[in-house]
This record gives C-alpha cells, structure tokens and sequence, in this order.
C-alpha cells in the first residue's frame, strides 16, 4: 500500500463499525470524482438527515433556531424539503461575545452539537487556549484572517477533524497524479499558526514526515501578528514584529526556490500546495534569478487555492497561470490544478483540466437568490451548502460567494455538480480570507 495512503488511514480513519451515512462517502468511496451518481446521491440525502437530527437534538442554540423557523427533523422527508433545513450564514462564527478565553469558550459550548466538558484553562492567551482547546476535543481550532476586524473561529472535535483531513488528502494527493512513497509536500507558507490555511496544511501534511515536509518559515504566526497583519498596528513594537515575519517570509521564498531547484535536479516528486497570488510571486522571482524547472518529468503536482488576485487592477486568468506554471516549473495543466475550499466546509472542489470544480459528493450545494430562495443550473447567486460531515457544528451554511453551478461537467465526463466560472464575493459581502492577508503580507516583502 502507498505510504500516504496507510499514513492517512493511521491519523484519520473512522473504524468501520463507527462509520454514519456520511462516512460511507468518505471512506467507503475509492475516487470521489468516478463512482454511480445515483447511489452517491441516495447515501448522502441519508447523510443529510442523518445529520439535521444530530445537530437538532444536540446543539441547543441551532434546536431553538430551528423551533423559530419551525423545522424539525419530521419535516425534512427527502431531497425537496432540504431547502426548509435553516441555514446559518458564515458570519454566524464572529458572533461570540469577545476573545477572552473563557467567554469564547462558553460561547462555543452554547454552539456546539457535541458535549465539550468544564472549562479548566488557566491561562490568557488565546493561542495557548487554542491549544488547550485541541487537546481537549482532540480535534481542531482554527481562526480566519480577521481582516474585517473580527476573526471567526472554528472547532472541529475529532470526529470532524478526521474526516476533513482525510477526505482534503485524498483530494489534493490521489486525485491528480498519486504520489510515490518519496514525494515530497510543499506550502510556501507558515504552518506554526491557527490561520485557517496554514494549520491546515500542518494538519493534512502529517502525512508526510519531516524530511519530506517543507514549508516556508518557522516564525510562529500568533494572532497579535495577525492582528498587525490586518492593520492593526499600534506603536513601534508592533511594527518591529511585522517586519521580523516579513523578513522570515521572504528568506524562506529564496529558500524555498533552491530547494525546489535542488529537489528537481534529483528527479523527486513534489506537491507545492500554495496561494495563487504567491506562486505568481514566485515565479516572477524565478524570472529575476533566470530559474526554470523540469517538474514535469516526475510527475510533480501544484495546487493552488484561496483566491488568484494579485492587487487591486489585475487579475491573470486561468490560462495564463497554466502557460506560466508550464515555462517555469514544466509541469503541465492536467498536473496544475486550482482547488475551492472554506473554514465552514469539509470539503475541496478540485478543478478538472477544464477548470470546472467538482463539488465532493457528500455536499449538498445550492445557490440562492437575494431573497435566500434556492434558484436552478445555469444561474448566478449566493452559494450555500449543506455538508454532513460537520459533527461538531452544523454545517449548514450560506456563504458571501457569488458562484454559478452546473449539474454536471460538460468537458471531462467526472461525476458531481461543478462550479462554472470566476467565484466572486456578493455585492457587501465581507472581503474574506487567508489569501487576502497573506497577499497584504508578502506584497511588500516579496516585491
């Protein structure tokens, strides 16, 4: 068996005799993207069900929510009543009652739909609380980039977590091209941090052990630097931190480069995970230093995700990217991939050669108007989803996407309802983020 795939089962797997509906789709499907649509389908509405019930009887913050929508699990019958399940909006996870410790906490517990015990930490500050925190739940927190002057939080307890990362490795390591028992993972990124991306890829990267592992600096990135990130700048101190970690950032990009270099020369697989915005960077820097890679030969994959815009009056479209990413890293489009993802969803929507995105079968997707009434295929609107393999939260959400989805792929013949198109913000949605931050970040280290 591939040493990723035993490494996943190790961290993530669900014993069988444990599995829920949900579970059947994520650990009883051999490819996420070929498999009988119909049996997909009946298996997820089960999901779905399965999991409105769970949350209703155990989460009293959404069982009264769904009391004043008056819903209750008798209601929700098949397919044609999961417009009726309420939704919450993803700003839903700001609205805590501040950050200290102890009330974040209480506020999680009033939100959750899982028992998460006595508050017994000591300390003050968030970033220990947060680990304390995972320990606790032996799942997950993760904070968003705060960018609008509040983070939203998110707790994945272990069950949650393990089906997240187990369902993204898939994705993002056996969907494209499956990685030899010597490949290696990189994220031009920082991984010591609980900013949505990055603690991500420190999770999912596991996979992985730490010679094969790179990653672009081991500044540890707290929320007081993220708050300075995100504008929050006060006095010289401040000022100080932030160029500490744009200094790291940018000799870890150099560092990076010769690495992939180095590892090229070698012939060793790679799978660069990054922001689109930091892979342009990257290869304009490669341009400067005359740097072009042969990638392609072993069968090296990069993904990108978050977001592609590099500042405000220039976008670069899919093909340039694809023409780009082929002169420098010789890797073609079949093995240059984007992928659409966020905090709320466990989930990815890897694009297709055709730059399609193909939503993961266990998520129910829809698109609403703006009177948050579902519309078909073929029209724009906000994206909401409903995904049962939240257990700790319910995750049923409506997004600030502006997003079009088709029923099926008209290109590459895969199974799943895809994204067609650019994915916007709706007109006074939230500027969102951790590509948006990180983008801020490097725009002056990296230039």
């Amino acid at each position: 068996m591939n040493r990723f795939l035993t490494r996943m089962k190790e961290l993530f797997y669900i014993p069988e005799n444990e599995w829920k509906e949900v579970d059947r789709l994520i650990y009883g499907m051999d490819d996420y993207f070929l498999y009988s649509r119909v049996e997909a389908e009946e298996t997820r509405n089960r999901a779905i069900k399965e999991a409105f019930h769970h949350h209703y009887n155990n989460n009293l913050f959404y069982h009264n929510y769904c009391k004043d929508n008056g819903v209750s699990p008798d209601d929700i019958k098949g397919e044609e009543d999961f417009s009726k399940i309420p939704m919450l909006p993803d700003t839903f996870f700001k609205d805590y009652p501040g950050e200290e410790p102890r009330k974040l906490y209480e506020w999680l517990y009033t939100v959750s739909s899982i028992d998460i015990g006595d508050y017994d930490f000591r300390g003050k500050s968030l970033n220990e609380f947060f680990s304390w925190a995972e320990k606790k739940l032996n799942g997950l927190v993760t904070h968003s980039s705060g960018t609008t002057g509040k983070f939203s939080f998110m707790f994945r307890d272990v069950v949650t977590r393990k089906r997240n990362f187990y369902a993204a490795d898939k994705v993002l390591l056996f969907s494209i091209f499956p990685p030899d028992d010597n490949a290696h993972v990189i994220y031009p990124g920082p991984v010591k941090t609980y900013l949505t991306m990055g603690r991500w890829v420190a999770e999912g990267t596991k996979v992985a052990d730490d010679d094969h592992r790179h990653f672009l600096t081991d500044k540890e990135l707290t929320m007081d630097v993220i708050k300075i990130m995100a504008g929050q700048i006060n006095g010289i101190k401040d000022k100080m931190k932030l160029l500490v970690i744009q200094k790291a950032m940018k000799k870890g990009q150099m560092k990076l480069l010769r690495l992939l270099e180095e590892l090229d020369k070698k012939g060793e697989q790679m799978y660069m995970i990054t922001f689109p915005f930091q892979l342009y960077d990257l290869m304009n820097i490669m341009k400067e230093e005359g740097v072009y890679l042969d990638m392609g030969r072993s069968n090296s994959v990069i993904i990108t995700g978050g977001g592609w815009k590099i500042h405000e009056g220039m976008k670069i479209s899919p093909s340039e990217m694809a023409s780009m990413v082929k002169e420098y890293f010789g890797i073609g489009e079949e093995n240059y991939r984007d992928v659409y993802g966020m905090s709320e969803m466990n989930g990815l929507a890897l694009e297709c050669e055709a730059r399609y995105k193909h939503i993961p079968p266990w998520i129910y997707p829809m698109v609403l108007d703006e009177n948050y009434e579902p519309v078909g295929y073929g029209e724009e609107g906000r994206f909401a989803f409903l995904d049962p393999a939240a257990n700790s939260y319910p995750g049923f959400i409506i997004t600030g996407d502006k997003v079009k989805l088709l029923e099926s792929c008209p290109e590459c013949g895969r199974e799943g309802v895809v994204i067609d198109g650019e994915i916007t913000r709706m007109r006074g949605a939230e500027a969102k983020g951790c590509g948006n931050l990180m983008r801020e970040l490097m725009v002056e280290s990296m230039r």
